[in-house]
């Protein structure tokens, strides 16, 4: 028996077991191995489809994430803006109350100059009234009679000068 050279009836046993191993093999073991390649076949058809939905969903959330990040600068630049100009107005506030301040505190103080200066009038017409009437009663040598009329006759004539030039 050589191992290269068969018999032809070895040959023929050998093609019978062989269909009748493939005859079984087709009938039992084919159906399964197809069914769970199918199978297989699908579950990577379905792994491959979750994939590219997964991927679609990070790129349309890439784009979302994109369209936040452009609104949130949007929205900070106007809160910029806003605080920019609430700080102008805030500054120019600020200036116009210590304006309108200087101008109160200048009128107060002109007031007060003014109401001096009528006091320090006053209080010089007094003096030059009693002045005026010490002088006159020494030149006439005369004294009125009391220090009451003498104040008032000098008053009456200090008003009547003032109507006078008025």
């Amino acid at each position: 028996m050589d191992l290269f050279n068969p018999e032809s009836g070895l040959v023929i046993w050998m093609l019978v077991v062989f269909l009748l191993l493939m005859a079984i093999l087709a009938k039992f073991a084919f159906p399964v191995i197809s069914k769970a390649i199918g199978e297989r076949e699908e579950r990577i058809n379905n792994a491959v489809k979750v994939a590219e939905k997964a991927e679609e969903r990070l790129r349309q959330i890439d784009i979302e994430r994109n369209k936040v990040l452009g609104e949130a600068h949007q929205q900070q630049s106007l809160m910029l803006e806003e605080v920019k100009q609430l700080k102008e107005k805030l500054v120019n506030e600020a200036r116009e109350e210590a304006r309108k301040e200087g101008e109160r505190m200048r009128a107060e103080a002109s007031a007060e100059i003014e109401a001096q200066k009528n006091q320090a009038m006053k209080d010089i017409r007094q003096e030059v009234a009693r002045l005026s009437v010490e002088i006159a009663g020494k030149v006439l040598q005369e004294n009125l009679s009391t220090d009451k009329s003498q104040m008032a006759l000098v008053n009456k004539l200090i008003d009547a000068e003032n109507i006078s030039k008025s």
